[in-house]
């Protein structure tokens, strides 16, 4: 059986950093569809509505909605892992304590 470290403090600190970046990438994704439309804006034309097409139904959920989302899923799943090994660690300390 392979065995197991958590190293609590790194954990935590890295978990928060990625429910940073899920606002950050959402914050990015935000801006570049802003910036993205008003580059088009003046444009017209069928590729023009092409383009506008894809940015609304496929770039803009991906880069405002789906990466952010996925990132913090990541966060929270990294940290309700952390929690249970510290609480599976304090309940064995507790054990061999006669807690």
């Amino acid at each position: 059986m392979a065995s197991c470290r958590i190293v609590n403090a790194t954990l935590a600190a890295n978990v928060a950093t990625l429910s940073e970046l899920s606002t950050t990438y959402e914050t990015l994704g935000n801006d570049l569809i802003t910036k993205l439309n008003s580059a088009i804006a003046e444009m017209e034309g069928d590729a023009k509505d092409a383009f506008k097409e894809f940015l609304d139904k496929d770039v803009t959920p991906f880069v405002s909605t789906d990466l952010p989302a996925a990132i913090k899923g990541m966060s929270d799943l990294l940290e309700a892992n952390r929690s249970n090994f510290e609480e599976v660690d304090r309940q064995i300390a507790n054990s061999i304590r006669g807690e």
